[in-house]
C-alpha cells in the first residue's frame, strides 16, 4: 500500500514512501525513492537525516504568504512617501516665494538670482527697479521673478510710501 507524504512546502516535490511489513529493518532505513538506487543504511541523498523532510527546507519555516514580494511592496511604499514629501515641500516653498515677491515694496533691500544687491526703487507689475549704487544713482530694471531674497524690509508702511512719493514730485 502506498501513502503519499506531503510536506508543508507546496513548492517542493512530494516524497512517496512504501509502507512495508514493518520490523526493525524497515524503521531503521529510509524509504526508497523512485528513480534512485537503494543505498545502504543512512540518509539517502534527497532527504534529511530524519528521512521525513527533504533537504533545503529551513527548519519547518512557513513560506512567505506574499510570495517573496513583500520587500518590493515595502520599497514601493517608501518611494511613494518620498515623492509625497517632495511634492508638499515644493508647494510650501512656492507659496513662500509668491508671498515674498507679492510683498515687495519701495525701500526693501534685495538680492537677485545673479547675486546683485540693491534697494527697491519702484515696483511695477512684472518688473522691479533696483537702485544698486547710491553715489551715482545707478538703477537697474529686473523682472520680479529674478529677486531671490529680501535681505531687509523697509520700515515704511505702504500708505506712507505713497505719500512720500507724492511729496517728492
Amino acid at each position: 500500500m502506498q501513502t503519499p507524504t506531503h510536506t508543508p512546502f507546496p513548492l517542493l516535490p512530494l516524497t512517496l514512501a512504501q509502507a512495508e511489513g514493518g520490523g526493525a529493518a524497515a524503521a531503521a532505513s529510509p524509504p526508497p525513492i523512485a528513480g534512485r538506487p537503494e543505498t545502504g543504511p543512512g540518509p539517502s541523498p534527497g532527504t534529511a537525516s530524519s528521512g521525513s523532510q527533504p533537504l533545503g527546507a529551513p527548519g519547518g519555516a512557513a513560506p512567505n504568504p506574499l510570495g517573496g514580494s513583500s520587500m518590493l511592496l515595502l520599497v514601493g511604499v517608501v518611494f511613494l512617501v518620498m515623492i509625497l514629501m517632495q511634492v508638499f515641500a515644493g508647494r510650501k516653498e512656492k507659496k513662500r516665494r509668491e508671498e515674498m515677491l507679492g510683498g515687495l515694496r519701495r525701500g526693501d533691500r534685495v538680492q537677485t538670482i545673479g547675486g546683485m544687491l540693491g534697494s527697491v526703487a519702484e515696483v511695477r507689475d512684472d518688473e522691479v527697479v533696483l537702485k544698486v549704487d547710491e553715489s551715482t544713482n545707478t538703477k537697474v530694471r529686473v523682472v520680479r521673478s529674478a529677486i531671490q531674497n529680501v535681505l531687509k524690509r523697509s520700515e515704511a508702511k505702504p500708505g506712507e510710501e505713497l505719500a512720500a512719493a507724492d511729496a517728492a514730485r
